[in-house]
């Protein structure tokens, strides 16, 4: 047994294909929903201070099926608590992107207060509109920041959210260097030396979570690829895999990111990628399955000491 306590070596590889940026935009969330109900998406993470937040929870309700989880956002959208906050500039919006969260918060101009406030609105906002929320994980991963991280966790605790996201990718695949990978090899290891940062500081500790693929291929999954991916998976383990459907954005600040989102969509409704799936015995699951005891999947409170175990 690898040690990880959402593992069995007895079972089939469990794969919980999950789908950020809900909310995001109308389009975004368009393909989410209808790669859950024509392919092979089983759930997604809801932004709520996405602009698209109504739409997104009418298409939950819409695709009951479709597991929800909170997708935490500190960047680029309109925060919840407007001003009264050191996220928030005049206009009431988050930092830009990630630089310049980054910049701010380790020149101690964001005040970690602020953060739970903010992340407290977001996640009422989703409960308060009836959502069972199984899942907990942040637009551009910045939960995983020191001081964040073990904030975050609280947040899960209070709320009884039982999954948080550890986004250190699972070494399945030797993948081809290219500019883009070593961007995101880079970051990769940014987001590994953060997350030990925080265990040395005892943030990180008390919640399972199934191993985690996709952030190499973050906004350029493609058939390829995913099914490299699929081939590595391994009998026993349990996986998510983060993906980023949609249609073509209609914001011109999404589109800038260069995202692959109807590429994705469509390696994701793939007739090919099903048989696939099928033929290696992998079984489609959803946190939800993982929270209500799925047969085959041993289910414990605690992590191992990397927080995969």
């Amino acid at each position: 047994m690898d040690g990880n306590p959402l593992s069995n070596p007895e079972s089939s590889p469990c794969l919980i294909v999950n789908a950020d940026d809900f909310g995001i935009s109308k389009a975004v969330n368009e393909g989410i929903a209808k790669a859950h109900g024509r392919g092979i998406v089983t759930a997604a993470s809801l932004m709520a201070a996405g602009r698209a937040f109504d739409h997104a929870v009418a298409l939950c309700r819409a695709f009951p099926g479709l597991d929800v989880g909170v997708h935490l956002t500190l960047v680029a959208e309109q925060a919840l608590l407007g001003q009264n906050s050191s996220l928030a500039g005049k206009d009431g919006r988050f930092p830009a992107d990630f630089h310049q969260f980054l910049k701010r918060f380790f020149c101690g101009r964001i005040r970690l207060t602020d953060i739970r406030a903010e992340w407290e609105a977001q996640i009422r906002r989703i409960l308060d509109c009836g959502l069972r929320v199984t899942h907990m994980d942040s637009h551009q991963h910045l939960h995983a920041l020191p001081g964040i991280l073990g904030l975050t966790f609280d947040l899960a605790r209070q709320y009884h959210i039982p999954f948080v996201r550890i986004p250190l990718e699972d070494r399945l695949l030797v993948r081809p260097v290219t500019a883009q990978g070593l961007v995101r090899m880079a970051g990769a290891a940014a987001l590994g030396a953060s997350f030990r940062l925080a265990r040395m500081h005892g943030q990180a500790a008390g919640f399972p979570s199934p191993r985690f693929l996709g952030f190499h291929e973050g906004g350029r999954l493609n058939p390829e690829n995913l099914e490299g991916i699929l081939k590595a998976l391994k009998p026993g383990r349990v996986y998510e895999l983060m993906c980023h459907p949609g249609f073509t954005p209609e914001d011109p600040g999404i589109r800038s990111w260069n995202y692959g989102h109807h590429t994705e969509f469509k390696t994701l409704t793939s007739p090919e990628v099903r048989s696939l799936i099928t033929a290696r015995r992998i079984r489609l699951c959803s946190f939800v399955d993982l929270s209500d005891g799925l047969p085959g999947l041993k289910h414990h409170p605690v992590l191992g000491p990397d927080g995969k175990g």
